[in-house]
């Protein structure tokens, strides 16, 4: 009698241990072809990451609550003026968020490259990202070669030279 009162307990933590809900697995390996993606763009657009040859990309994970979020702005906006013409693509990928907030905070730091929202983390998990700001850079070959997790206001010579690595 006692193993059958222990029964539901041993269902709840197997189904525990297996996961109830959708696995991600991550994808991302620096050296690796970068996971793919397609992203709804706030402006309606969608971008797709493919992982074939291309522009390099230099995507950041950011959230509108975030304080380090919100301090990279600035040096992400220099740093897509100093490159935009080397063939390389920004992107900044809301996370952690509400879909509205995020595209108020889009709209309030008036950002110069494209936006999208990442439904329930899922690109994220996809990166192994847990925590904005993150930034992901990908070479034109599609490989996945850094990835800089945390605010990056003070970097500017590193960001720099990233890019540069991916160019």
């Amino acid at each position: 009698m006692n193993s059958l009162k222990a029964l539901p307990f041993a269902i709840l933590l197997l189904a525990t241990m297996t996961g109830c809900e959708e696995s991600i697995e991550m994808q991302a390996s620096i050296g690796e072809p970068a996971p793919s993606f397609t992203l709804l763009l706030t402006d309606g657009e969608t971008m797709q990451l493919d992982g074939q040859p291309g522009n390099a990309k230099a995507i950041t994970f950011m959230s509108s609550w975030c304080p380090c979020s919100n301090e990279s702005i600035p040096l992400l906006k220099k740093m897509h003026a100093r490159f935009k013409d080397q063939n390389i693509d920004f992107l900044m990928i809301g996370i952690q968020d509400p879909e509205s907030k995020f595209k108020q905070f889009v709209v309030d730091y008036e950002l110069p490259f494209p936006a999208g929202y990442d439904e329930e983390n899922k690109i994220a998990r996809t990166y192994g990202i847990n925590s904005p700001p993150t930034t992901v850079f990908v070479d034109r070959s599609g490989t996945l070669r850094r990835i800089y997790y945390g605010n990056i206001k003070d970097m500017e010579g590193d960001v720099f030279g990233w890019v540069e690595e991916i160019l």
